[in-house]
């Protein structure tokens, strides 16, 4: 039985090498920094079909720990978490990790840590938050995909209820507050403000100086979008209906040339030149629009994925339906499975091929041997002395045709 636990929205994992979304600075000689940007993964998701990475920000520990020596000598570590979790036990590798850096440790949750993001968070000596910062908290779920049977499920639910009671435990180091109500409040699914995050223990101090995170939600509540970068909240609930929802922007209507005034490129000087803008200023300034963006790529990579597999599907069925009158098994199984697989049409001529040259064979030999023999000085009467017609003999090449094809297979002799 194979089974994940998480804490949040996660994507399928793999892959051997990954891009890095988080980092580790040396700010002074006594202070450090590390930003922890996207959702905790256990590998960077690979897109089956393609084998490329997938796109989006993913904090996993491969080469994490090695990076941590950048920072670990140093006497205070600033930690900016921007999350909405994923997989537990990278969550509980990170909070760690951390707790076992010997400088002061302070988290700052720039936007959200929520479900193993949470986690990572209580590793902080301080946890400071912002008035407009969101904490969350929830219990351990499962993704299967494998037969499962009752004494595999008992054995699931045992590891699930440790890992909650691990995480319960985490929860109390940090607050002070009864595992039995924490574990309460992770069936719940509890979201907090910054203020109710310090109020209930979870966080230190709270921020107030007007620099909070640019927070809001897409029309659809699919995505969070934090200081311009989106999170999917696809399986989250009870998600605060006080977080603003971007409305629809309709098109702007077409103007003519006289009435298009680009502003000027305040970098460059120039009027109405281009002006450029990054990934993360386009998702800033439109993170609607490249939210849709990105979901008709995944929709139609989607499309595209399970035509091939249809395809794929009736090209199988198809030759399935002519194999039992082919005696060639092996012609069968490469045009199915081989180094160059075939369609069922394409099987049939290449079938047709080889009896016709099995049938070329045989007359040659038959010919062969006739000459051998002699044959042809004796006045043979298959049929009674009587000539055959030249349906008849046309008939009986033929029939010696199929005879020494099924020979040659073991068929019919």
């Amino acid at each position: 039985m194979k089974h994940k636990l998480t804490m949040g929205p996660v994507a399928v994992p793999k892959a051997d090498t990954v891009p890095k979304f988080w980092n580790m600075a040396s700010i002074s000689d006594e202070e450090g920094e590390i930003t922890l940007y996207g959702d905790v993964m256990s590998r960077q998701p690979i897109d089956w079909w393609t084998g490329e990475p997938e796109p989006g920000l993913y904090i996993t520990p491969e080469g994490f720990m090695e990076d941590l020596a950048a920072v670990r000598d140093k006497g205070r570590i600033t930690v900016r978490l921007n999350s909405c979790g994923g997989d537990l036990y990278t969550g509980i590798a990170i909070h760690n990790a951390l707790k076992s850096l010997p400088g002061q440790v302070n988290v700052v949750v720039e936007g959200i840590a929520a479900s193993a993001a949470s986690v990572i968070m209580c590793a902080g000596d301080t946890v400071t938050v912002y008035p407009g910062s969101l904490v969350m908290i929830h219990g351990v779920s499962v993704y299967l995909w494998d037969r499962v049977n009752i004494q595999d499920m008992k054995q699931l639910m045992k590891s699930m209820d440790a890992s909650e009671r691990a995480v319960a435990e985490i929860y109390n180091g940090k607050t002070g507050l009864d595992t039995d109500a924490l574990r309460n409040m992770m069936a719940k699914e509890t979201w907090m403000t910054g203020r109710e995050a310090v109020e209930k223990g979870f966080a230190d101090i709270l921020k107030e100086d007007g620099s909070g995170p640019d927070m809001s939600m897409s029309a659809d509540r699919k995505i969070l979008y934090v200081n311009g970068i989106g999170h999917s909240m696809e399986g989250l609930h009870n998600v605060p209906g006080t977080i603003p929802v971007q409305k629809q922007r309709r098109a702007r209507p077409a103007v003519g040339p006289a009435a298009d005034k680009r502003p000027a490129n305040k970098a460059t000087g120039l009027e109405g030149g281009k002006n450029h803008m990054t990934l993360e200023e386009l998702k800033a300034q439109e993170p609607d629009l490249v939210g849709r963006i990105e979901q008709d790529a995944r929709n139609a990579a989607q499309a595209q994925t399970a035509e091939a597999v249809n395809a794929e599907r009736e090209r199988l069925a198809a030759i399935d339906s002519i194999a039992a009158s082919i005696p060639d098994r092996q012609m069968v199984m490469d045009a199915k499975y081989g180094e160059k697989p075939c369609t069922a049409q394409e099987l049939c001529f290449a079938v047709m091929q080889k009896s016709a040259a099995l049938g070329q064979k045989f007359l040659e030999n038959y010919a062969k041997d006739g000459q051998m023999s002699n044959t042809a000085m004796v006045g043979a009467a298959p049929n009674g002395g009587n000539s055959m017609t030249r349906e008849e003999q046309d008939a009986a090449d033929i029939q010696a045709v199929v005879n020494a094809y099924n020979q040659s297979k073991g068929g019919t002799k």
